[in-house]
């Protein structure tokens, strides 16, 4: 007899992704394509688990892949029992492990990534480091941020008063920074044996020794930082005299989907359409960032 019909919520987080191109690899559509047409291993051995990319599906409306990165464990495994009764081991066999999965879409224009979130899988950063793996090349995943977040702290005419970042040391080489910021504090927790780091930078308007302001590359760090899983992101920028919060975590572009299910996840193309679904209700906040990025650069 099946469960009851519930109502559950699923969080769908986007971001961006960015490659460096390579000629096996020109494009990220070409990455994909060689992943369904299996010229490359769809499984990699990365931070500890067995992962891969499962019912990888290109879809012609929208331009988009669907599919799942799925995260196998082997040990430590959950017991099983009632209450008030013993436990006993989860057997497997000796190939088989927990699943825990993450659904996403990668939509190509804007190299969008819908992202089902799962905090018992995997987190955009083990896709990254996945995708790197397999393609032999840098992959990046960025998160898309609320538009008035990112033009403030991108806008060339706003001065960084205060920053505040807590990074963990990532354990893949390929995750690291590429600015100069981002790498000297890879290389302290590196050289110092941590295992994260807390930074608080700030500027002192009363002394006499100041320009009032941190160096504008901060800001590509906090981003890059940011990406690669700070656990906090926070900026106080200087806007027309004035000061405004940026909160680089809490001003992630969201949506929350309701399904019905009687199960812990609904059948794929459910939750495909629930990542479509949560796009198009964040289609302006997706396009406004966008926008200001590409003002940004140039």
């Amino acid at each position: 007899m099946s469960d009851a019909l519930s109502t559950r919520t699923y969080a769908i987080d986007f971001f961006q992704i960015s490659h460096i191109s390579t000629t096996e690899v020109p494009t990220l559509n070409d990455g994909f394509n060689s992943i369904i047409d299996g010229e490359v291993e769809s499984i990699s051995d990365t931070g500890g688990y067995t992962r891969d990319i499962w019912n990888l599906t290109a879809r012609k409306r929208p331009g988009s892949f669907v599919g799942q990165l799925r995260k196998f464990r082997t040990t430590d495994l959950p017991e099983t029992g009632r209450a008030g009764g013993t436990s006993k081991q989860l057997l497997l066999a000796d190939d088989e492990g927990v699943v825990e999965r993450n659904f996403f879409v990668y939509y190509k224009q804007h190299q969008l990534l819908g992202w089902h979130r799962n905090g018992h899988g995997n987190s955009p950063r083990q896709l990254a480091a996945f995708l790197s793996s397999l393609w032999g090349t840098r992959v990046s995943i960025d998160p898309v941020l609320q538009p008035e977040a990112i033009k403030r702290l991108m806008n060339g005419n706003i001065d960084l008063k205060k920053i505040t970042l807590t990074v963990p040391r990532p354990t893949n080489p390929d995750l690291y920074p590429d600015d100069d910021y981002g790498k000297e504090i890879i290389e302290l927790m590196n050289k110092s044996g941590a295992d994260s780091v807390h930074i608080v930078l700030g500027i002192d308007t009363r002394r006499g020794d100041t320009d009032g302001k941190l160096s504008g590359k901060l800001k590509r760090a906090m981003s890059e930082l940011t990406a690669m899983g700070a656990t906090t992101a926070r900026a106080v920028v200087y806007d027309d005299g004035l000061e405004h919060p940026i909160d680089l975590i809490a001003d992630r572009v969201v949506s929350y989907q309701d399904i019905e299910t009687n199960a812990r996840f609904p059948p794929s193309a459910t939750m495909y359409e629930a990542i479509d679904k949560a796009r198009e209700e964040c289609k302006g906040a997706i396009n406004d960032y966008f926008g200001e990025m590409e003002n940004a650069i140039t």
